[in-house]
Parts: structure tokens; sequence; C-alpha cells
């Protein structure tokens, strides 16, 4: 009940307003497996009362592992917000980031953090159009307005360019992702 999950993704019916059929991707960081649920309270929410509906632990064990995949707590806050991305005036991209690991070292038993490799998916491109794929080591240094001038001319660790010859883009960087660090990308267009 108490196990910190990343959400990876969020698919939206309409992506102005809560609908209680939009789903969250999210993993356990038990097992190399992406979960969906419905974001509501029915399907997604719980109680320490709940959580198990009553199924002792014998039976759990030989029951179908589907309610046993995750849930948010309903009547606790664990300061849960997912907003997304600050871009006041709509200049980056849409940005994914997948990483070569499903899971890492864990810090506090003090084991050694892990290089991975990310794979940067980039959509919604002109095809013709340059772009500039931008890699952040600090939220801070990422930009939350202002035109693509303003995130070219930010502290960024990495800039790679390149032209769309398809709608989506797809990088591997070549710089690996500490397991302990965190790295924010930003696309934009490069204007001529």
């Amino acid at each position: 009940y108490d196990h910190i999950v990343p959400a990876v993704g969020i698919r939206y019916q309409n992506e102005d307003q809560y609908d209680p059929h939009d789903k969250i991707i999210y993993h356990d960081l038990y097992e190399d497996r992406r979960f969906e649920k419905n974001l509501n309270e029915e399907e997604f929410g719980a109680t320490r009362e709940t959580i198990n509906d009553g199924v002792d632990d014998d039976e759990e064990e030989e029951s179908d592992d589907e309610d046993d995949d995750g849930c948010l707590p309903l009547f606790v806050d664990y300061g849960i917000a997912i907003t997304g991305i600050v871009d006041e005036d709509s200049v980056t991209l849409p940005v994914h980031l997948c990483v070569s690991e499903w899971d890492e070292p864990n810090p506090i038993f003090r084991e050694d953090p892990i290089e991975m490799l990310g794979t940067v998916t980039v959509n919604n491109l002109t095809i013709g159009c340059f772009y500039a794929l931008l890699r952040y080591s600090s939220y801070e240094s990422v930009p939350t307005g202002g035109d693509a001038n303003a995130f070219l001319q930010s502290d960024f660790d990495q800039k790679h360019e390149f032209m769309a010859v398809n709608t989506d883009y797809v990088y591997e960087d070549p710089k690996a992702i500490v397991s302990t660090g965190s790295v924010y990308y930003r696309c934009v267009l490069i204007s001529e």
C-alpha cells in the first residue's frame, strides 16, 4: 500500500478536462511490466481496508494478480501531482524518453548507481524543418516560457540538431543517464 511507483504516462480522452476513463501508465519497480488503469476512484483508489478486498494472503497468492498491480491511496496525501511540463508559450514539441533499464539500484541499500542509455522520441515535427533537441541536467535550467530562442540561449548541457524527414524523430543519446540523477529534454524549432 505504501510503495513508490513511477507514473510514466497518461492517455487522455480530452487533454483539457478530467475523464474517469483517462488511463495512467506506470511501473511497480518489482518486474519488467507496464500497468495501465483507469484513473478513477473505483478502479484505481483504495484504502487500507479495501486494498486486499478481504482476500487473505494464501488466497492472494493463488488469485489472478490483476488486483495486485497498484492503487492510489484515497485518504492519504503524499503530494501527488501530475501536471506535465511548463511551457507557457507552447513552443516545445512532445518528447518521450525511454531508458535501457526497467529497474535500478536502491540507494537506501547503498547499491552503486548504474548508467542507463536513453532513447528520445520527438513527435509532431514538420518535415523539412530543422530542430534542436536540448538536454538539461537540472530542472532549474529549463525555461518555462519564451520563444524558441529563449530555449536555445538557455543553460542546457547538450544540443542535438536535426532536420525532420518524418513527423517523428528517434535519437539514441550517446551520453548515459546515471540512475541517481535526472535529465530533462526539450525540442524546439530552429527558425531560419
